[in-house]
């Protein structure tokens, strides 16, 4: 190649500059003010409200626990605001994961979650190179209807132990957990769970009525807290949360946890990728 010739449409070359993130940093702060990073940081400082107690309660939900949540919301968001394809780009919690992977750490434990999504993740850049996308213009809207609203149903479903004050199951099906978890209560019944997330979901749907500007979710949050803490309600509580990010760790695996872990982390790359 003559040195001034420049790469052609489709080379090796413009696929690494696709990847390259520095073009975008510097479309994204040309000619950036004072006044953008004011709106920037009020967004940010929104953004992070919102997703904090839905990062805890995925984590929760989800079986690997709140710091899990919290901790995978922080590092997640970094890098999706570093490497993200869209100017405008939230990364943020997704309660439709929490379907997938519950049945997972039921049945490999929460260690090999990691695994799974490593394998996943390679899964989805080998579908962005093979351009696998494209295909998503085929799905009927009737399929993507019926995705969202079964995954709605599941979520609910997860929700029902925290909400009788339960402490969930170990199963790979979200019915047997829902079965077993009134039955336990049903034993021993209580109504304070109840009340106080009957008053939270309340207080999150009437606030838009006061102020849109605060979020209705951290107001919800503070309102309910304290009320629990004022009234010494003997209720299941989230507990200590780690101060420090861990260190990564590369999880161990073997051969056979990548053969007994494909279909999930498949589960997991197609919803990613689906989302």
């Amino acid at each position: 190649m003559i040195a001034n010739e420049s790469p052609k449409p489709g080379s090796f070359w413009d696929a690494l500059q696709a990847l390259n993130p520095t073009i975008a940093w510097k479309r994204e702060f040309s000619g950036y003010t004072m006044q953008r990073f004011m709106q920037d940081a009020l967004a940010g400082v929104t953004v992070g409200i919102v997703a904090l107690p839905l990062a805890l309660a995925f984590g929760v939900t989800s079986g690997a626990g709140a710091a899990a949540g919290l901790f995978t919301a922080i590092v997640a968001g970094l890098i999706g605001s570093l490497f993200g394809g869209s100017r405008y780009q939230i990364s943020g919690p997704t309660g439709a994961m929490t379907v997938v992977l519950l049945p997972i750490i039921a049945q490999f434990g929460l260690e090999k979650v990691f695994v799974a999504g490593l394998m996943a993740g390679v899964m989805l850049i080998l579908m962005g190179l093979l351009r696998l996308g494209r295909f998503v213009q085929f799905i009927p809207w009737p399929v993507i209807t019926g995705f969202t609203n079964g995954i709605a149903l599941i979520i609910f479903l997860q929700q029902i132990p925290a909400f009788l004050g339960v402490k969930a199951a170990k199963a790979e099906g979200i019915i047997p957990v829902t079965l077993e978890t009134i039955r336990v209560y049903l034993e021993q019944p209580q109504f304070w769970t109840i009340i106080l997330t009957v008053l939270t979901a309340a207080i999150m749907i009437l606030w838009t009525r006061v102020n849109k500007r605060i979020p209705g979710s951290i107001i919800a949050l503070i309102v309910v807290t304290v009320i629990s803490l004022i009234l010494n309600l003997e209720i299941p509580r989230i507990g200590a949360i780690p101060t420090m990010l861990p260190a990564p760790v590369l999880p161990s695996f073997s051969l056979k946890d990548i053969t007994n872990l494909f279909n999930p982390a498949l589960s997991i790359a197609l919803l990613a990728g689906i989302e």
